[in-house]
Formats: C-alpha cells, sequence, structure tokens
C-alpha cells in the first residue's frame, strides 16, 4: 500500500491511499488522481510499479511538465519521501512498505550484542584495580543516546551539546520531505536529559505520532521530521 499526499501552495488538498499497479494523474476525471486545475493536463503523468516492487513514474508529454524533488524529468525511479510536482501543486509519494523496514530495524536494535567471554575476561581489571579505574573514568554523558533512522538502518550518536535535522549539508542529521528547511529541528543536552524542538512554523515535527514543538525525548520515542522516521534509544 502506498500514499498520495496531495498539496496546493503547502496546504493539504487530499490523500490517496492506493495499491494500484498503475496509478494516473492528471484532470480527467478518469485518472486515478484527478486534479482538475487548466495547469493540470488532462493525462499529466503515471507511476508503475515493476515487478520487484519498486515505483516509476513517466510524464505523459504534459504541457507544464512534471517534477520530481524540484528537477523535471521524463521517466524516473521514486521512492518514499519523494515530492512530485505539477504546477501548483505537490503530491508526496509514502511507500507503505517502510514500515516494515522499521520493525526490522527495531528489532535489530533491541538485540544484545554477542558477547566475547575471552576479550571480556582480559579487559576485565584485577579487583584491587577496578575502585581506581572507575574513579579515572568519567561517564560520557554523550554516547549515552543515540537516534536510529528507521527507513535507511542509519544510527547517530547523540555525542554533541547541540545536534541539527534539516536539509542542508550543514545539518548534523540530514532529512529531506516537503516544507522541511535548514535546521529544521534541534536537538539539546540539558544535563543527562535530551530535548528535541522544532524551529520552523511550517512542516511539522512528530513525536509518538502527536505534533510538537518541544518534547524531553525518553526511551523509544518515535520521532518524524519531513520523511524520515526515528527512534531516540538511550543505552543506559
Amino acid at each position: 500500500m502506498v500514499k498520495f499526499i496531495v498539496f496546493f501552495d503547502s496546504e493539504l488538498v487530499k490523500t490517496y491511499e492506493l495499491d494500484d499497479t498503475v496509478v494516473t494523474i492528471g484532470r480527467l476525471p478518469e485518472n486515478t488522481i484527478c486534479i482538475s486545475n487548466m495547469g493540470i493536463s488532462r493525462r499529466h503523468s503515471k507511476i508503475e510499479r515493476a515487478t520487484n516492487g519498486s515505483y516509476v513514474l513517466s510524464d505523459l508529454n504534459s504541457l507544464n511538465g512534471t517534477y520530481v524533488n524540484n528537477a523535471k524529468v521524463k521517466k524516473t525511479a521514486i521512492s518514499h519521501g519523494d515530492k512530485i510536482t505539477i504546477g501548483k501543486y505537490t503530491i508526496l509519494f509514502e511507500d507503505g512498505s517502510a514500515a516494515e523496514e522499521e520493525i526490522r530495524a527495531e528489532a535489530a536494535a533491541a538485540a544484545p550484542a554477542p558477547i566475547n567471554e575471552e576479550l571480556a575476561m582480559a579487559d576485565t581489571p584485577h579487583p584491587h584495580e577496578q575502585t581506581s579505574v572507575a574513579a579515572e573514568q568519567p561517564k560520557d554523558e554523550s554516547s549515552s543516546a543515540v537516534l536510529i533512522e528507521i527507513n535507511k538502518h542509519v544510527i547517530y550518536k547523540l555525542d554533541k551539546p547541540l545536534v541539527t535535522l534539516g536539509d542542508s549539508e550543514n545539518d548534523d542529521i540530514f532529512v529531506s520531505g516537503f516544507l522541511v528547511d535548514q535546521g529544521h529541528v534541534v536537538i539539546q543536552r540539558e544535563g543527562t536529559d535530551f530535548w528535541i524542538r522544532s524551529q520552523k512554523l511550517l512542516g511539522q515535527l512528530k513525536v509518538n505520532g502527536r505534533k510538537a514543538k518541544s518534547h524531553r525525548l525518553a526511551h523509544k520515542d518515535r520521532i518524524e521530521v519531513g520523511s524520515s522516521t526515528f527512534r531516540y534509544m538511550e543505552n543506559g
């Protein structure tokens, strides 16, 4: 199941949940996604599902062209989070198979790492040395939490006082998606706590499925920014 979320000038118009092999977009009512606007051709573009489960978008010789992530295209593969633009309409493409990837990623993150007993014994100090060693090694608070990007199986250490998420190369964690901007969201360490805060009015931040402006993160919180979904994990 895939979703096509239609926006007009940043305003939500309609959401389509479809399982069709071929999805057509255009002005005529027989199109799967009908957009009644003179800037849209009668048969503007189509999306086809390949045998391997991927999706390919083709422009059907439309008058004003079809754009994917702001680049004009004739035919291209599309994936979860891509933005299709026709006229003044933007269609956000969401692939439901991402939910399956999320389950696998969370299972992998929750599984304990294998322990090599010989190495563990070799690294264990003598009982008389343990007190002094512990005293010399302060707790590294910055390494106690991570973000797991579920769709990509990527782990980010929260090892800085301030971590930024946005669509710029200057951001610590790159996030794309509709209305996502540079420095869109920040995660700030305050003592032993981590706070996530939205820096922009547009482009929603969601924590555990709810819109949030500021939120103190807790173990296993689910974070949605743009087309990316993360899981906040504390290592203890």
